[in-house]
């Protein structure tokens, strides 16, 4: 794999797919994947990600554990940190995210979500952000949320969409009653639409959404970037409570296995939901090539070029943006 934030990774990425016995012909794939990286800006990357249905979709669990050694980069809180406040730190975090859902009706899920991180961090620049300012979390300690969600998942594919809808609104609150160090709450917003234009062209959009309030440390606020969400953007390059972004993608067959894209978004970050006024809006755009590796799955190499102003960023990696 590839991007801003690791440069070349090597490793491993397994990725099991498995319908269990008695589910309809057509059903939605379980998958089990595994990655285990080292990348040549020395980051230990290690993920277990299981997505699981069963009894006719009825039921399910998704998530993910991790535990992460990151040479990573920080400019400060707020949608207008210079490019000069850059501190490089090391992060150290073990952290589990995910959680059952359940069928109410039709493609309407019920779900629960626990958030679980350890998280510490060393910071060595004497002149940087983390001794300039006091910003919260820089401590580390234990985060540990739960709350509820509900999704309406009419897809017919995660791996890589063609068709259908995925909208979810989800509530968690973090407390020292379950053993978090900090107490604050998140409502996470999210609905994608893909529309099939015929022969493996597809037409993709993403709306995305947190708002948090309380005691809320760095690591656990908002920010886009990176390979998903406004690839173009180092991953955290801005980050504060709030965050709206909106992208779209197309989709296109090229010859053989390989297929095409091109996107676009902008998001915007801000202390508070007033401030989310589109000033100032980060934008990006690009395109990407597509290797499929199995067809029936959908599960896709990518390789993707995006930038924006004053950024820019390569990404080599599996699965769809969103």
């Amino acid at each position: 794999m590839y991007s801003p934030e690791t440069h070349l990774g090597l490793g491993v990425l397994a990725v099991q797919f498995f319908r269990p016995r008695l589910l309809p012909k057509g059903s939605r794939a379980s998958s089990v994947a595994v990655v285990a990286l080292v990348t040549t800006r020395e980051q230990i990357i290690l993920e277990l990600i299981p997505e699981i249905y069963w009894n006719r979709e009825d039921y399910g669990f998704i998530g993910k554990a991790e535990f992460q050694r990151y040479p990573d980069s920080f400019w400060g809180i707020g949608p207008r940190t210079p490019s000069s406040a850059e501190e490089r730190y090391e992060r150290r975090r073990a952290r589990w995210r995910g959680g059952p859902r359940r069928r109410v009706t039709g493609p309407l899920f019920a779900g629960l979500l626990v958030d679980a991180m350890w998280y510490h961090a060393i910071y060595t620049d004497p002149d940087g952000v983390f001794t300039r300012q006091e910003i919260p979390g820089e401590r580390g300690g234990v985060t540990v949320g739960a709350g509820p969600s509900l999704a309406f998942d009419s897809r017919d594919n995660t791996a890589a969409t063609r068709r259908g809808s995925f909208v979810s609104t989800t509530f968690v609150w973090f407390g020292r009653p379950i053993g978090s160090d900090y107490e604050f709450t998140k409502v996470i917003l999210e609905a994608r639409q893909f529309v099939a234009l015929g022969r493996e062209h597809v037409l993709g959009f993403r709306f995305a959404g947190e708002f948090q309030h309380g005691n809320v440390p760095y690591y656990h606020l908002a920010y886009f970037g990176g390979d998903e969400l406004l690839r173009g953007y180092f991953l955290g390059r801005y980050r504060d409570q709030n965050l709206i972004a909106l992208e779209s993608e197309y989709r296109f067959p090229l010859v053989w296995k390989f297929g095409g894209t091109a996107f676009a978004g902008a998001a915007e970050v801000a202390p508070r939901p007033a401030g989310l006024d589109l000033d100032p809006v980060r934008w990006a755009g690009g395109g990407g090539l597509r290797f499929s590796l199995t067809e029936r799955e959908r599960l896709n190499l990518r390789l993707d070029v995006g930038a924006g102003p004053h950024t820019s960023g390569v990404y080599f990696t599996a699965r769809e943006a969103f």
